[in-house]
């Protein structure tokens, strides 16, 4: 896991105190670049690319200013992405939200500790998010769960 930070997209912007802490699952442990939201967008074409880095740069801007997405934004650029999952983990309906910005949807939850887990970046083109695109954010929230509940607990990547 892994903090992205304004600073991965504007050199010198020091993080805020009380901010939301943007997170991402990274595929080798060892390597901050592995994180799976950069991987996801540089297998996207240029355009939806530039959409997405400009999308995840704002979001995490207003994570700066520590207060859940939803007050800062309308409905809808942020709403729920589909009905919440009951998690077997925490014994408790789980709730994965939707950040739009233009054609492209971040989907994220927020977890314990202002932590804002980046579950899934696509682009989207049409309402209804699709089986497997629902699938995916779950399973990297579940994942995020039983990693945050296991002995050796969240694993940060610097």
């Amino acid at each position: 896991m892994t903090e992205i930070t304004v600073d991965d997209f504007e050199q010198g912007v020091l993080p805020a105190q009380g901010r939301f802490k943007v997170a991402s699952p990274c595929s080798d442990p060892k390597q901050r670049s592995s994180a799976a939201v950069f991987e996801v967008v540089q297998g996207m074409d240029k355009s939806d690319q530039r959409q997405a880095l400009a999308g995840l740069k704002y979001l995490l801007k207003l994570a700066q200013m520590g207060k859940p997405f939803g007050q800062l934004l309308d409905k809808k650029t942020v709403h729920e992405a589909f009905e919440p999952f009951y998690c077997e983990l925490t014994k408790r309906d789980e709730t994965v939200w939707r950040y739009r910005h233009g054609d492209i949807r971040i989907l994220f939850y927020y977890a314990v500790d202002k932590v804002v887990l980046l579950a899934h970046t696509l682009p989207k083109r049409t309402d209804k998010l699709s089986a497997k695109e629902k699938n995916i954010a779950k399973q990297a929230v579940i994942d995020f769960l039983e990693a945050s509940r296991s002995e050796a607990g969240i694993q940060w990547v610097k």
